[in-house]
């Protein structure tokens, strides 16, 4: 049984490092990005092989745990921020993005700019409100909010574009010396993000130095959009603005968005979307984070692979040995 497991799992993991696997997992992961879904089903084969091996006196249940951690890390959706100071668009945007009309909302949600608010795939609508605590607790549409203070509000939507990506809407924020506070990113696990800034005003020192306190990490996964572009009626000015803000955040992100959001979101309701993308600038706004988000899904994907194999390799030592698997420290898995 040992050399059976042992050529099963040589053989998989070979397979895998050659890309010879096929799409075999379908649905939204499968559209969004196939190499994903299908080292997922690498993984679960991996994983059912481990417990087909997985005698009391080989130790493989912390292989086993691995490979479902490293499954459900992957396959959670991709969570893009959406930053900047008060008044910059960043909630018009979010809702954008998500593709949904404001007004559709609940007014509890609408009302409070000050929480953070996740916006994330659901088959019925849905409101949950975490506390700091880790518990959660669900609200009906008409329900108001906790007086307490609130880590974030989770706003389940029937939108398909939120199959593909959840959206953070964080409160607005400037320079720490004007004494705003600045949020958490990691805590809240964002793979990306966007920064708003006011056409009209756009890329204050006080926006470069609140970005600044953002992690390195953040800056490489990021596009700038610069919002209300349709207050610039000239457009020289909008080029200008363009070439200015190019110029500035060189090396700070990865791409700089000119978006008229209004007229984008009265398109949508107009029912001409592709229409307002093209003149509002929202299709380069697609595009652009589009490209970003497949360029994330590949190195999670490429970081999958590497720990599976050696997840793979030391689990067939411990096969061959008869041997634990070791300690958890040794085997602890990094962020994807």
């Amino acid at each position: 049984m040992n050399a059976a497991a042992s050529e099963y799992m040589t053989s998989r993991l070979r397979e895998e490092r050659q890309g010879l696997f096929p799409a075999e997992a379908g649905g939204a992961l499968e559209k969004a990005h196939g190499r994903t879904a299908r080292v997922i089903e690498q993984l679960r084969q991996a994983r059912l092989s481990l417990e087909r091996a997985a005698l009391p006196e080989l130790h493989l249940s912390p292989a086993i745990r691995a490979l479902s951690r490293t499954a459900a890390r992957l396959g959670r959706p991709l969570r893009v921020a959406i930053l900047g100071e008060i008044n910059s668009g960043k909630s018009t945007l979010a809702n954008l993005l998500a593709g949904v009309d404001r007004t559709l909302l609940p007014t509890a949600i609408i009302s409070n700019t000050l929480i953070p608010t996740l916006l994330y795939y659901a088959d019925e609508p849905e409101i949950w409100i975490e506390h700091f605590s880790g518990r959660r607790e669900r609200l009906s549409g008409d329900s108001s909010l906790p007086e307490q203070p609130i880590f974030r509000i989770d706003v389940g939507l029937p939108s398909r574009r939120l199959r593909r990506m959840q959206i953070l809407d964080l409160p607005g924020f400037t320079c720490p010396v004007t004494g705003s506070v600045v949020v958490d990113t990691a805590a809240h696990n964002v793979d990306a993000a966007i920064w708003c800034t006011m056409s009209t005003q756009a890329w204050k020192e006080s926006e470069r130095c609140a970005w600044e306190m953002l992690p390195p990490r953040i800056g490489s996964r990021a596009l700038l959009v610069a919002t209300h572009c349709d207050l610039l009626h000239n457009p020289d000015d909008r080029q200008k603005l363009r070439t200015r803000l190019k110029e500035q955040v060189r090396g700070l992100f990865q791409g700089v968005i000119l978006l008229s959001t209004l007229e984008a979101m009265a398109g949508n309701r107009k029912g001409h979307p592709e229409a307002a993308s093209d003149a509002s600038g929202a299709h380069a706004l697609e595009s652009a984070l589009g490209a970003l988000l497949l360029n994330l899904r590949e190195q999670r994907a490429a970081a999958a692979v590497r720990m599976t194999g050696r997840i793979a390799q030391r689990a067939l030592t411990r096969i061959d040995n008869g041997l634990g698997f070791g300690s958890a420290q040794e085997h602890s898995l990094p962020s994807l």
